[in-house]
């Protein structure tokens, strides 16, 4: 852990900061099963926390709003299910409709696939099979060709939603309604170093986290400003945020210079 950005970190005013973090592999484990994904100790309670001290704290994924309230049933924090996509419209339901069903025959081949179907969006998990994956990929595009979805490719699963739906539209979203100061945002996927690549160019002061893994291709974080080696030190990281921004005194300091903007 870089503790210079750290140090930077914990000397901004946190009513300054908005928190917004992914869930699978950032703050719970990636596990064969999403169902079993539980949060890692701490974690939860470091984001209630959070929420009562910084601007915002959000959780957003690709899970269904659903699933992220079974795992994290705290006040306070957004959840932000799907990507944050909005409602759908007729054309792309009976287009995710149709998708679904014919995704679901055409994997029946691999036991180890799964399709998993979300309210608006289609997510296609192979982490039982990776070896699969360029197979599967080329059928998916063809199944999705001319149907206005689009397909990302995340940590052995592709998720399958509208392209008005992203990662880097929901966080402009949350920026433009919180008007932070800072924004801290912490992933492990291609849609969270999306989210980097467009903070680096917004007019905050940001700190960019990628929870390492070896399952995304070397150099796709580049616009990182710090690694974790896992949710286990994001539960860890999340607590020293609790512990000193607890016990600060009032009246905002100016934000570090060291800190990225």
């Amino acid at each position: 852990m870089s503790e210079r950005y750290l140090r930077d970190l914990l000397d901004m005013a946190p009513s300054d900061v908005l928190i917004v973090t992914d869930y699978d592999g950032t703050i719970a484990p990636i596990v064969s099963d999403p169902a079993r994904a539980v949060p890692v100790p701490g974690s939860a309670e470091h984001l209630a926390s959070l929420a009562t001290l910084a601007r915002g704290v959000a959780v957003l994924s690709g899970r269904s709003e659903e699933s992220l309230r079974a795992f994290l049933p705290i006040r306070g924090v957004a959840l932000i299910g799907e990507n944050g996509i909005e409602a759908l419209t007729s054309d792309e339901r009976a287009h995710l409709r149709e998708l679904t069903a014919r995704a679901t025959a055409a994997v029946d081949r691999w036991p180890g696939v799964v399709v998993e179907a979300k309210p608006a969006s289609l997510g296609v998990h192979f982490r039982s099979q990776p070896e699969v994956a360029a197979e599967l990929e080329q059928i998916l595009a063809k199944l999705i060709a001319g149907s206005g979805l689009m397909m990302v490719a995340n940590r052995m699963v592709f998720d399958i939603q509208s392209r008005r739906g992203s990662k880097v539209r929901t966080m402009c979203r949350l920026m433009r309604e919180m008007k932070p100061a800072a924004v801290l945002y912490a992933g492990d996927s291609r849609d969270d170093a999306h989210v980097h690549r467009c903070l680096k160019t917004a007019r905050v002061a940001r700190l960019c986290i990628q929870i390492r893994s070896n399952e995304v291709p070397a150099g796709l974080f580049h616009n990182a400003d710090l690694v974790l080696d896992g949710p286990a030190e994001m539960a860890s990281f999340l607590g020293r945020l609790v512990r000193r921004w607890s016990a600060r005194p009032s009246g905002p300091p100016p934000i570090p210079e060291t800190v990225a903007r």
